[in-house]
């Protein structure tokens, strides 16, 4: 055989090799699904005026619990995430790097240079077989260490709640002082 038809082959196999290698790795990388044993909780915060304040957690089977706490329509819930929602919420976690975030965005210490009073704050935990992780995030803070997290946090909790639809939980935002309903 010719000694450039073997090179050629050789670089075509080697090629092809490497892009399968290279399409594999990314299957791998890329999220489907929750991991089986997984939860996540996303907390909210209230906020001085109506921000709802609630928990939500999904379990990868698809369980959904909802409690609200303030400023919300209902007060406990529970619903059933779709395959897609879970998917969906999987790629978001990934794509906003959580476990590489520092635990707690919500005070100078953690690198918030300006810290404005009554804001909302996220709380968000993946719990799964390698571990848990807590990111706490308080809107009020500022700063190149918050800056530079904060908009992966803030899609992540509305990717979460869309997924999860809690505004059918929430509903409208009670005023503040206003007396809410004990039969919710």
């Amino acid at each position: 055989m010719n000694p450039v038809r073997i090179m050629l082959a050789r670089g075509l196999f080697a090629g092809g090799v490497l892009l399968l290698g290279a399409c594999a790795v990314r299957a791998d990388a890329a999220p489907d699904r929750l991991r089986h044993d997984a939860t996540i909780t996303l907390q909210r915060s209230t906020c001085f005026g109506n921000c709802p304040a609630y928990v939500v957690t999904v379990a990868a089977d698809g369980r959904i619990s909802f409690t609200g706490h303030a400023h919300v329509q209902t007060r406990q819930a529970s619903g059933q995430a779709t395959p897609a929602q879970l998917a969906a919420i999987a790629a978001a976690l990934e794509q906003a790097g959580l476990r590489s975030m520092r635990d707690s965005y919500v005070s100078r210490d953690d690198g918030c240079d300006m810290v404005l009073s009554d804001q909302p704050g996220i709380t968000i935990t993946v719990t799964d077989s390698s571990g848990s992780k807590t990111v706490d995030f308080y809107l009020g803070c500022s700063g190149a260490t918050t800056d530079a997290v904060r908009q992966r946090i803030e899609a992540l909790a509305r990717s979460i709640d869309r997924q999860l639809d809690t505004t059918r939980w929430i509903g409208q935002p009670t005023a503040p002082g206003a007396v809410e309903r004990a039969d919710r």
